[in-house]
């Protein structure tokens, strides 16, 4: 039978110990993951929500409109905040896949 030299046994050992404190530091980042998706997700809707309500105000106070401008954006704005959480929670399980 063929011995490995010593450098690769050496080697393998350091890719273990890699591994093992990557997991670990992994356990620890998706401890805190789903109370900063949720903090993420209210922060993504109230705020294209009020994004939205801004430009539809200044909008309708430029073409003197009785808040036909802000509801329709504030609508356009509460639907690019749904949006922007479905994007965030795909990505962040994706990236739990990968780990």
């Amino acid at each position: 039978m063929r011995k490995t030299p010593r450098d690769i046994e050496e080697i393998e050992k350091k890719i273990s110990v890699l591994k093992e404190k990557q997991n670990t530091e992994i356990k620890k980042h998706t401890n805190l993951s789903q109370g900063s998706i949720g903090l993420n997700a209210a922060i993504e809707l109230v705020s294209g929500t009020f994004v939205g309500m801004s430009i539809g105000y200044i909008l309708d106070e430029l073409f003197d409109f009785d808040s036909v401008f802000l509801i329709i954006f504030t609508i356009i704005g509460g639907l690019a905040g749904l949006l922007n959480i479905a994007r965030y929670i795909k990505s962040s399980n994706y990236n739990k896949e990968d780990k």
